[in-house]
């Protein structure tokens, strides 16, 4: 079987969230079970052609996801048309395989949803005043135009995720959650969709890091894009709280910055502000390759991760594979699939007070944030057991290829 994954993002040149990580980890699993598996991605520095971890990377120079699907499909010709594929697979965010669908429209395409723009703007919406968004208006009706800017009505049908999905000839989804969205969204036949969760393969680091019984460090982690849909405004707000309340305690928050909550300021410098009577005890440290993050969290007994919405979370997996008490969000692929209450707690990350509480309650109670700990390792280790998932994929994509 010949597979291509088709994604603009793709460690380390494009990106270090959930899509590259998702294509990486299934490339490399598949290529160990024999299969060929080629990854086309973009990257802002050149283009070029490396074998790496049994599969093949193909690089296409792009500054941008709309510049890599077009730049993509020469290079994709090359490989198609010497020996062809069986089948690609592609994310639903830009559109990557567009260009190559529409040329080789008999090649099936599996659109894998992950988190569509509409879904991530939408959310984002919440929290700009209501002063921008009437700026907006005001400022379309100056220039003879009608648009209701933020309260315009979504529709799908000038949604360019939407449009590229209906080129899919099949459709799969990491959690029940995210085929969930999709349904009330954008009214695909549910038979359409299969969920597959995530494969994930824990680096054996998170593995090893021990799992204190007492409170060592006393310290909260959060580690992910710096923005407004991972909750960072209900986060910010608590931890405040939290920290005034334990002086003892620490925050660690580790990504790349993003934007704020408003117009021209960025999250760290909003964080910043609002934790300013704290300040002494929060440390602020900038993404990093994949390989340093499990130092930078084993010194810490949570891990906050409040996201709007997730359609899986490979930060709450990798949390998890840490060993480390998890307060996350209901919302999404976290409650489908990971913390159950037995392995953290779940929480609507827009109520401070539940996301208060929660922390409070594992600073306070040692032996249940320690036997959560405990059961959120050992459930990576069984229940998202690599080879069972592996399988379910090659299924999958046999039964299309074939």
């Amino acid at each position: 079987m010949r597979i291509a994954f088709i994604s603009h993002e793709f460690p380390p040149d494009t990106g270090k969230g959930g899509i590259g990580t998702y294509v990486k980890q299934m490339a490399t699993v598949l290529a160990s079970k024999g299969i060929e598996v080629h990854v086309f991605a973009g990257s802002p520095y050149k283009t070029s052609s490396i074998v790496i971890e049994g599969f093949q990377l193909h690089l296409v120079h792009s500054n941008n996801g709309l510049e890599f699907r077009e730049k993509v499909l020469p290079i994709f010709t090359v490989h198609h048309e010497s020996l062809p594929f069986d089948v690609m697979e592609s994310p639903e965010i830009g559109g990557n395989a567009w260009a190559i669908k529409k040329y080789y429209p008999q090649l099936p395409l599996i659109v894998r949803l992950h988190a569509p723009d509409y879904l991530v703007e939408s959310i984002k919406k919440r929290y700009i005043p209501f002063a921008a968004k009437l700026r907006f208006v005001l400022g379309a009706f100056r220039r003879l135009k009608w648009d209701l800017g933020y309260w315009r009505k979504y529709d799908k049908l000038q949604d360019a995720d939407y449009q590229f999905i209906q080129l899919a000839d099949y459709i799969t989804a990491p959690s029940e959650a995210m085929k969930y969205w999709v349904l009330q969204n954008w009214h695909i036949a549910g038979s359409k969709i299969k969920v597959i969760p995530n494969l994930f393969l824990p680096n054996p680091a998170f593995l090893q890091i021990p799992i204190a019984a007492k409170n060592t460090y006393k310290r909260i982690v959060f580690f992910g894009r710096l923005n407004v849909l991972k909750g960072l405004v209900n986060a910010t707000f608590t931890m405040k709280k939290i920290l005034q309340s334990n002086p003892d305690w620490q925050f660690r928050v580790i990504g790349d910055d993003g934007n704020g909550p408003y117009v021209g300021i960025s999250m760290r410098n909003w964080m910043r502000q609002e934790l300013k009577a704290v300040l002494n005890q929060v440390e602020f440290i900038d993404g990093m390759h994949y390989e340093l993050l499990p130092s930078s969290i084993a010194q810490a007994e949570i891990v906050l991760l409040p996201s709007l919405f997730e359609s899986f979370s490979y930060t709450c997996a990798e949390a998890m594979a840490a060993g480390k008490a998890i307060v996350g969000s209901k919302n999404g692929g976290m409650a489908d699939l990971l913390v159950d209450g037995e392995t953290g707690l779940l929480v609507n990350p827009e109520n401070t007070t539940a996301l208060y509480e929660a922390l409070a309650k594992l600073i306070v109670d040692e032996g249940a944030r320690y036997q959560m700990s405990i059961n959120a390792r050992q459930r990576i280790l069984t229940e998202f057991n690599a080879e069972v998932i592996t399988q379910k994929c090659i299924d999958y994509y046999s039964a299309i290829a074939h």
